[in-house]
């Protein structure tokens, strides 16, 4: 009996390359900036722990809108509840770029308001 040997193909036998980035962007990049804005809003809505969420726009009106991200939050029921957005954009990073300035600009709201209640509460005291 003659002895068999098994070929595999050639593509088979080599190391696997990491996959081409179809999109252009920067992995680390898009997980930096979701928990940036996950990890400042935190102070806008405590009790409520809101993740950053990214989609694609199921029939976006052009191709500026194709992406989009929001804050959301989980109920104890298991429901979920839309904290801020959508924001839309031609890429995953423009629109969380675009969620970013908000939640920041949210914040620095709030920074002003705490400073005006703490400067006439100061007034009153004095």
């Amino acid at each position: 009996m003659a002895a068999t040997t098994t070929t595999i193909p050639e593509h088979l036998g080599r190391f696997r390359e990491a996959l081409p980035n179809l999109r252009g962007e920067d992995e680390a990049e898009i997980l930096y900036l979701a928990n940036l804005i996950e990890t400042l809003s935190w102070i806008l809505f405590p009790s409520r722990h809101p993740t950053c969420i990214l989609g694609r726009h199921p029939k976006p009106p052009n191709d500026s809108h194709a992406f989009c991200a929001s804050l959301y939050s989980m109920g104890k029921d298991g429901a979920k509840y839309l904290v801020l957005g959508p924001e839309m954009g031609i890429s995953r990073k423009k629109v969380l770029m675009k969620l970013l300035v908000i939640v920041e600009r949210e914040i620095g709201r709030m920074m002003f308001r705490d400073a005006k209640r703490a400067n006439a509460g100061e007034a009153g005291e004095g």
